[in-house]
């Protein structure tokens, strides 16, 4: 992998780029993936020698991670197929992570060495590049974890694993192979679209070619290996709305739609002049989702897994609440709090937009999607999440502590017991995940500042008082006057005085500290 392999022309965007090195946070708007397609050199010295079990790192990998993202053969067909040595090498990695493994950072270096030495152009090679690139954002490498993304993508795109017949062709007649090849490419659109959301990208390659792949099939039927159905094709997916019967795919499936219609939303969610009917096109596409869905996905916690949260609809709704935040929160009236949160971890805040409809209306829809985010929070299971949760609720915890300083003083509890659920998952996913960790010490840090202060310091609004929306202009050119109300919050200031991270000095009042130490 000591070069780039080369972007089939017309599949990606060409906006200028910069090299970039490892250790450093998410790369920029400016940053392409074409720039950065290569994991740094210094990663790639030989490994020393790991003496831990194989097998207790991959029994941790399929028991706590493959279900989050499953892509790989289940166990017993890992168990049994020749599999590269470099895949082998990143399932230890993520295993050492998992078992919070004092050597995991030698594991890291041993599955980024396996897969220099293994050069094949195979789809187990994207498999490695993208489960690596998973580990490395699990543990806040950002930088890194994007060039093996990008890698992966390049190789993808170049095998041609967004065609349908792909699977069939390189799948040796064994249906597992095939259902693993077809999920690698939708994961990889995922995880694309992901990756762009937290880098406020507007685009992402995976998006930019043609999706025809074959859907994946219910996890089920792929743990059992048998009894495949016909992957559909998006087009058939596409239209089971026009149907009389309510039709039912996999769970797979409408996580796809999510992360497609997340794809909409970046492709306007920074643009101030965007047209009011693209606008509410995506708005009706994030509010229309749920009502497509079948009644047995309806309910996330009607699943298969004898009442367990279907772990893939889960993530579906993750993407939906966040993507909606994403929209809607530049063009509400709370104050934008991006200056504070600029290094806040998977947290990206834009400036402040003129709303396209009332102010209002905007905090209404973000509020409710903070809310959804916390009801996922509030979902008790025996499994892991995605280490992709923690970025979702970081944004809902800010989310919920700026409302928290808008609403009267009669609505502050309910407000801050969200923020303590996602406080106490954000502690229980920092067990697995350090990326995890890391969000939830500046959680703890703003919600100190706000939640800290005593109830009647929260402004309470007088009886018969309503929001009033200030008269906007338009520019000559057709832009908006910027000159629109936003709502104070002070306390997002204050904070501005204090680095990243930083707890209040003593002698600062802890009216909530038990709360915060858990």
């Amino acid at each position: 992998m000591g070069a780039s392999i080369p972007m089939p022309s017309g599949e990606s965007p060409p906006p200028p780029s910069q090299p970039f090195t490892a250790q450093q946070p998410w790369p920029s708007n400016s940053d392409t993936p074409a720039a950065m397609s290569v994991p740094p050199d210094n990663i790639f010295d030989p490994p020393m020698y790991i003496s831990d079990d194989d097998s207790t790192l991959a029994e941790l990998y399929f028991s706590k991670f493959h279900h989050t993202h499953p892509i790989l053969v289940p166990k017993p067909a890992y168990a049994t197929l020749p599999l590269p040595d470099s895949l082998r090498a990143v399932v230890r990695f993520i295993g050492s992570i998992l078992g919070s493994n004092p050597a995991s950072e030698q594991y890291r270096q041993a599955a980024a060495y396996s897969m220099k030495q293994d050069i094949a152009w195979t789809p187990y090679r994207v498999q490695a590049l993208l489960l690596h690139a998973i580990a490395l954002h699990s543990i806040n490498e950002q930088a890194e974890a994007q060039a093996y993304l990008s890698s992966a993508v390049d190789l993808a795109t170049n095998l041609g694993m967004n065609r349908y017949g792909f699977a069939a062709s390189h799948g040796n007649g064994n249906p597992i192979l095939e259902e693993s090849f077809r999920r690698t490419w939708w994961e990889l659109f995922f995880i694309d679209g992901m990756f762009a959301a937290l880098q406020q990208r507007s685009w992402f390659r995976c998006n930019t070619v043609e999706l025809k792949a074959g859907l994946p099939c219910e996890d089920p039927t792929y743990l059992s290996g048998v009894g495949f159905p016909t992957a559909p094709t998006l087009s058939q997916f596409d239209n089971r709305v026009f149907e009389d019967e309510d039709i039912s795919f996999s769970s797979y499936c409408y996580r796809v739609e999510a992360v497609r219609i997340l794809a909409r939303v970046l492709a306007i969610a920074e643009d101030p002049d965007v047209d009011r009917d693209e606008f509410t096109a995506v708005d009706n596409a994030l509010a229309g989702w749920k009502y497509h869905l079948p009644m047995c996905k309806g309910d996330i916690a009607r699943s298969v897994n004898a009442g367990e949260p279907d772990e893939l609809m889960f993530q579906a709704h993750l993407i939906i609440n966040n993507a909606t935040i994403m929209l809607h929160l530049p063009r509400s009236n709370l104050r934008s709090i991006h200056p504070l949160t600029a290094n806040t971890t998977c947290c990206p805040w834009s400036r402040p937009l003129a709303p396209t409809f009332s102010q209002h209306n905007h905090l209404m829809k973000v509020t409710a999607a903070s809310q959804g985010l916390s009801d996922l929070a509030a979902l008790r299971c025996s499994h892991e999440h995605t280490p992709f949760l923690a970025c979702g609720l970081i944004m809902g915890s800010l989310v919920q502590l700026s409302i928290c300083s808008l609403h009267a003083s009669h609505c502050i509890t309910q407000h801050r017991e969200r923020v303590m659920l996602m406080i106490g998952v954000l502690k229980s996913l920092g067990r697995l995940w350090p990326l995890a960790q890391l969000g939830l010490s500046q959680v703890r840090t703003y919600a100190k500042e706000v939640l800290q202060r005593p109830i009647d310091t929260f402004a309470a609004p007088l009886p018969n008082e309503t929001l009033v929306e200030p008269p906007t202009t338009q520019k000559a050119n057709g832009e908006m006057n910027g000159d629109f109300t936003q709502i104070d919050i002070s306390w997002m200031d204050d904070l501005l005085q204090q680095p990243m991270g930083g707890i209040p000095g003593p002698g600062s009042p802890l009216a909530y500290d038990s709360l915060f130490n858990l």
